[in-house]
């Protein structure tokens, strides 16, 4: 059973989002953390875009400070590398297409592969 199918275990999970370097990744790191030991099954980690438009103002001003104090897709990838050290509670990504074409696609999936 994959790790995702896990979490779904029980027909039902708790499954934070929060959005990756807002307000900084150090803060990301700490939220993560405090999710996962606080019994979520799943954590959704949002990689910002510049033009949010589909979502709702918290994630649009939320996707806003995290580009505007720097973060990028592959200090995401790093940043979950090192979150992987301890954190064991499953994780994915919710971001748009844009990025993951911007990127381009082959590498993107490469990297979260890894």
């Amino acid at each position: 059973m994959s790790n995702i199918r896990s979490a779904f275990a029980n027909g039902k999970a708790f499954i934070p989002f929060i959005t990756c370097g807002d307000p900084d990744l150090e803060t990301t790191a700490k939220a993560v953390r405090a999710a996962a030991e606080n019994g979520a099954d799943l954590i959704e980690l949002g990689i910002p875009f510049s033009d949010p438009t589909a979502e709702g103002p918290v994630i649009q001003g939320a996707n806003i400070r995290a580009l505007a104090g720097g973060v990028t897709t592959d200090k995401i990838f790093e940043f979950v590398k090192e979150l992987r050290r301890d954190v064991k509670t499953p994780m994915v990504f919710m971001t748009y297409a844009n990025v993951v074409f911007s990127y381009d696609a082959e590498r993107f999936m490469a990297r979260c592969c890894e």
